[in-house]
């Protein structure tokens, strides 16, 4: 028994009692018994019972439910109030239409705006929206969940969740290669970032995609931690003109 509370006691999910978050107060507390948390009848963790109230492994719980979590030193953090998580809403994957839409770098569209694109480059156009975005330690985290080998290198990671349609494409029945290489992220005075090499989390942007299609995947990027309000860019021109503009918080 002692060892199933020394597993979950560094990050203990609380549901009674907000004083018990400390965790050194629970070291050498009894355990009065072990209560099984599920979810749509199924088994996601055990509680235990210490003082009244009941405690579960946070990251079982926190997988189950579809809530982001992250660490910051010897905090466990729900929601960042550094806007590290940003939604488009309640369900991530919910866009606003926004039926007539060119967006630029001086007016780019927020977070879980649908907005028109076409690649005159590459021959292809549809719609685009960034229906989330996971900045500093929760991108760190899920990066890191994906390749332990991934690198911070001095900067901290953005992941943007990008929902993509293809209506028109110049090739006849053939599907666009959607790759991260049509987005980039532009700096708050306008300069762009180089890409990254890191294994992405899945489901990954990189896919293809048919006209009349649909994907949902994530994009990474890795911006100065000073760098407050950076812009996504997609499917831009090679000069750097056109393409979708959307804001990150």
């Amino acid at each position: 028994m002692k060892k199933f509370i020394s597993g979950f006691v560094a990050g203990a999910l609380l549901f009674g009692g907000a004083s018990a978050f400390a965790a050194s107060g629970l070291l050498g507390q009894k355990v009065q018994g072990v209560f099984t948390v599920e979810k749509d009848g199924a088994k996601i963790a055990e509680a235990a019972i210490i003082n009244g109230s009941a405690y579960a492994p946070l990251r079982a719980v926190a997988d189950a439910t579809g809530t982001e979590i992250g660490i910051q030193g010897k905090k466990i953090i729900i929601g960042s109030p550094s806007g590290s998580v940003s939604s488009s809403g309640s369900n991530n994957t919910s866009t606003t239409s926004q039926s007539a839409a060119a967006t630029s770098r001086t007016k780019p569209a927020a977070l879980g705006q649908t907005v028109n694109f076409n690649n005159k480059d590459y021959g292809f156009s549809g719609t685009a929206s960034v229906t989330e975005v996971l900045r500093g330690q929760f991108a760190w985290q899920k990066i890191k969940d994906a390749n332990m080998f991934n690198d911070e290198a001095g900067y901290e990671y953005i992941l943007a969740k990008v929902n993509l349609k293809i209506s028109n494409y110049k090739e006849s029945d053939a599907a666009v290669h959607m790759t991260e290489a049509y987005f980039k992220l532009i700096s708050t005075t306008g300069t762009a970032y180089d890409s990254v090499s890191v294994v992405t989390p899945d489901p990954s942007i990189n896919t293809d995609v048919y006209v009349g299609s649909s994907h949902e995947g994530w994009v990474v990027f890795k911006v100065k931690q000073g760098d407050a309000s950076p812009l996504i860019a997609f499917a831009r021109s090679y000069d750097g003109t056109g393409g979708a503009w959307f804001k990150t918080n």
